[in-house]
């Protein structure tokens, strides 16, 4: 499976604008998240049937970020939410080479842009 730079930017601005992605949409997120992690992804957790919940995404990203620190930014009772979620390597500012970064009306989603961001990083 080949995986381009504009498929990966479509799969993330859908990540980060959409409240209700299909099944669909769903399973490319979790196609793409398999290709850019490889031996790293939670299968289990990053099917299209879980990758909605954020117990899925947290898995997902322990298992390809294990130790890492991962910061979340939200309000629950905001209609959207406007979840913010950090993976840094450590807690210290300024020491990490590369951090990933995702924002999302929904908290599931805001985490898996940010295992993405920071493995298209990687990949690079």
């Amino acid at each position: 499976m080949t995986v381009n730079d504009d498929e990966l930017d479509l799969l993330l601005t859908l990540l980060e604008t959409r409240r209700d992605p299909s099944v669909a949409e769903l399973d490319g997120v979790g196609h793409a998240l398999a290709f850019l992690l490889g031996d790293r992804f939670d299968a289990v957790h990053g099917s299209a049937d879980h990758l909605g919940s954020a117990d899925a995404a947290i898995h997902i990203a322990d298992k390809a970020y294990p130790n890492w620190v991962v910061t979340l930014h939200g309000r629950a009772n905001d209609r959207d939410g406007h979840w913010r979620c950090t993976l840094r390597e450590t807690d210290a500012f300024d020491k990490d080479a590369v951090i990933g970064a995702g924002r999302s009306p929904v908290l599931a989603q805001a985490i898996l842009a940010a295992v993405m961001r920071l493995a298209m990083q990687a990949r690079a």
